[in-house]
């Protein structure tokens, strides 16, 4: 049965009062474990994969072309994605794709075993994955909505946000631990284990996969029809441009061998503190967005996000000592966080159920091609004016463009959930 227009998800009403917020809900805490289970099993396969692809080839060109295998996919697959997830039923976009991803790690485990695996093998795979994940991800972020009553939605996306970083330090740690006492071949073997208690926890859910309505046929219709759905909501198109902008001069993690080596000359374990400063900012964020509960005024929290993040690009270029620099970091993980977090809310919020996988595949792809962007900018930049003159250069243009997003769409600033009608 499908949540009707309005309705609370079936059983929230039965929910215990309880400061875990959206994790008292029993069909949140199943799409929590099994976010849990997913995140540990992709950042822990990332690893094995780079790990494998380096141990066949020594070559760091093939990592590099093993990288460019993992971010083509999105781009292509990303819209697809989206149209999917407001035509068929999320549930079972979700339990297939995941599904999909154990069936070839199960392969890839056995290529691995009988010695057959060669790295052309592993860059089919990464490819397979991330298109995969571009076609499933969209599904997921839209379920959310059907788990929770909706003064829970932010909370809820906080809490299934905070996976991204400790997943991202659990899965990596495991793989290591995995390839250093039983091989990697074991490794592949847990990682399928992993991926199949996920799908166990995904089909153990109760809340209603199917669209409102019925099903309806994709198509590229209706892919342009998110396009037109995003340009008439001035708070979505916005934030998602906003992110876009300062990412395309902000994303500063090519900079972090540059400055742990050449700068601050901390070497390697420097590198790695540096590298996990920002998920303590995050950490940190997401336990101040628990505590906030659900503030009404998402657009504000973006637009400061931003503007402390371009600000934290400049005290990270200005800092003259490593413990400085780490401090930076750790604002601009937090920073990052609260911007993220609080996009993710007005998508649920905003868009009507008919419309969130492809309002969310658009974030996305936004998101990913500012990522890159900014990526190529920022080492450019580097290589003419220096590292530490890069990020100061780029805090001010960042500083700009969140500027000017604030004076362009008045709307984004104002915007108070209180004051506007549900969008389902």
């Amino acid at each position: 049965m499908s949540v009707e227009r309005g309705e609370e998800p079936a059983g929230a009403e039965a929910a215990p009062s309880s400061g875990w917020g959206a994790l008292a809900f029993r069909d949140f805490q199943f799409y929590w474990a099994h976010g849990l289970l997913q995140g540990v099993a992709r950042n822990m396969r990332d690893m094995l994969t780079f790990y494998l692809v380096y141990d066949l080839s020594g070559s760091a060109l093939q990592l590099g072309i093993t990288g460019l295998f993992q971010g083509a996919p999105i781009i292509l697959f990303g819209l697809v994605g989206g149209a999917l997830a407001d035509a068929l039923n999320r549930k079972t976009l979700l339990v297939v794709s995941q599904a999909a991803n154990l069936v070839s790690m199960i392969a890839l485990a056995a290529l691995v075993f009988t010695g057959l695996v060669e790295v052309w093998h592993l860059w089919l795979f990464t490819s397979f994955w991330s298109a995969v994940n571009a076609l499933g991800r969209p599904a997921q972020r839209a379920y959310l909505p059907r788990l929770v009553p909706r003064a829970h939605i932010m909370n809820a996306i906080t809490w299934f946000g905070a996976l991204s970083q400790g997943t991202l330090f659990a899965g990596p740690i495991l793989g290591g631990l995995l390839i250093a006492f039983v091989g990697v071949g074991w490794a592949y073997a847990v990682n399928s284990a992993l991926l199949f208690f996920a799908v166990a926890a995904t089909v153990a859910i109760r809340a209603s996969g199917e669209q409102e309505g019925g099903s309806r046929q994709p198509s590229l219709r209706s892919i342009w029809d998110g396009v037109l759905f995003l340009k008439s909501r001035e708070v979505l198109l916005s934030s998602y441009l906003l992110d876009f902008g300062v990412m395309s001069f902000g994303f500063f993690r090519p900079l972090m061998p540059i400055l742990a080596l050449d700068v601050y000359e901390v070497g390697e374990i420097g590198l790695g503190a540096l590298n996990s400063a920002p998920a303590v900012g995050s950490i940190i964020g997401s336990i101040t967005l628990l505590l906030m509960g659900d503030p009404p005024r998402k657009g504000i929290i973006i637009v400061l996000s931003y503007t402390a993040y371009a600000l934290g690009l400049i005290w990270l270029g200005i800092s003259p000592w490593f413990w400085l620099a780490l401090a930076a970091l750790v604002a601009l993980g937090l920073m990052d966080v609260l911007s993220f977090t609080a996009k993710q809310a007005l998508i649920q919020l905003v868009a009507p159920d008919r419309f969130r996988g492809r309002a969310g595949s658009l974030s996305t792809i936004t998101a990913g091609v500012g990522n890159s962007t900014g990526s190529a900018e920022m080492g450019g930049l580097a290589d003419v004016a220096g590292a530490p003159g890069a990020l100061i250069i780029n805090g001010f243009i960042g500083l700009g463009i969140t500027a000017a997003a604030a004076l362009k769409w008045k709307g984004l600033w104002r915007y108070d959930q209180r004051k506007e009608p549900p969008s389902d």
